[in-house]
């Protein structure tokens, strides 16, 4: 119980941390939530997403997917420019503990923007998107960008061209959480939910990546 304690507390430093330098900056969270912002503006004025709800669910899930792989990159980048992640790898602290905090810290990075998304979307193109159905998928589809978005920098953190890299590999590793978002969302818009077996699989998707995060951690750090 006390070693539960223990890492528990250790994984809320290095969140209240990381949180602390991003409420100073605000860069992530800028990024993210003008990135889709100017997205969805664009395709509301130059296309049919109001009358299609297929068009609008592919294009909604492909802006927030650049959007927050430009976020996570912009997080951890300024955990190596800062040296941050040397220190933590340097510490008495176990990889894992030090990749879940990660994970964590980039999920909550991520769904904030995402929360405004939603309300600025409600505004441009009037899509009622507070279905407890879609918050609930929007939650889990986030988790599982962020375990995969800090795998794949992580993968590419000391290659030239990490910036290019991981969004390359990022993006065919979520294309299942895309798909499983695209077809529930067009489902929730219609008030049609044909079957739920789609959130199973994300969640299934994602912790595979977690275990997957948990088992290649020491050699990420060791790279």
């Amino acid at each position: 119980m006390k070693n539960l304690y223990k890492i528990l507390n250790i994984i809320k430093l290095i969140i209240f941390k990381d949180f602390v330098e991003e409420i100073k900056s605000k860069e992530i969270f800028i990024s993210i939530i003008s990135y889709s912002i100017l997205v969805l503006v664009v395709v509301a004025t130059t296309s049919n997403a109001r009358n299609s709800v297929e068009f609008f669910s592919t294009i909604f899930w492909i802006s927030i997917s650049f959007s927050i792989i430009l976020g996570i990159n912009k997080s951890m980048n300024k955990e190596f420019e800062n040296k941050g992640i040397e220190y933590l790898i340097t510490s008495p602290i176990d990889k894992e503990i030090i990749i879940f905090s990660k994970f964590c810290t980039n999920f909550i990075f991520i769904n904030i923007p995402s929360a405004i998304i939603i309300i600025f979307n409600n505004i441009i193109l009037n899509y009622d998107l507070y279905s407890p159905y879609f918050l609930f998928l929007i939650f889990i589809i986030n988790f599982g960008f962020s375990i995969i978005g800090t795998i794949t920098f992580l993968l590419f953190a000391k290659v030239r061209g990490r910036e290019i890299l991981s969004p390359l590999l990022f993006i065919p590793l979520v294309t299942p959480l895309l798909m499983g978002g695209a077809i529930l969302t067009v489902q929730i818009i219609n008030n049609d939910i044909q079957n739920f077996s789609w959130y199973g699989l994300i969640i299934a998707y994602d912790l595979l990546f977690l275990v997957i995060g948990f088992l290649i951690s020491n050699i990420i750090f060791q790279e």
